[in-house]
């Protein structure tokens, strides 16, 4: 049976393939890149776990003095709703002027202009 699919597949791709020949190959190994990857989904997955562990170990049981004092009605917010609103909309306006502020340096005009004038002739 096997000498009969041997003249098969050679009748199929040609007498210059030889099969029986072919060594039996071990699996290939993964590539550097595949490895690579492993790796650094290993490593996101271990600071993702260390996170979790992190947030769950900063969980307290007991409140802040302050934050008694918040419900108690014994203290004041510091920051009131309009504060808040002036804050949010400062960083809006700051953003803007930063961006506007760097593309505007970011502006390139030539170190050195023609002084050829504008030759005008036969105006009729």
């Amino acid at each position: 049976l096997k000498l009969w699919l041997t003249a098969a597949a050679q009748s199929r791709l040609g007498p210059s393939s030889d099969i029986s020949r072919t060594p039996h190959r071990s699996p290939a190994r993964p590539s550097a890149a595949v490895m690579a990857l492993r790796a650094a989904t290993l490593t996101l997955l271990a600071l993702a776990v260390a996170a979790l562990v992190a947030t769950a170990a900063a969980q307290r049981p007991a409140a802040w003095a302050k934050e008694l004092a918040f419900e108690d009605g014994k203290a004041a917010l510091a920051v009131t709703p309009n504060i808040m609103t002036g804050l949010l909309v400062g960083v809006v306006w700051l953003t803007l002027f930063l961006t506007g502020f760097c593309c505007l340096f970011q502006v390139q005009t030539p170190s050195s202009y023609e002084e050829k004038c504008l030759v005008l002739n036969k105006q009729y």
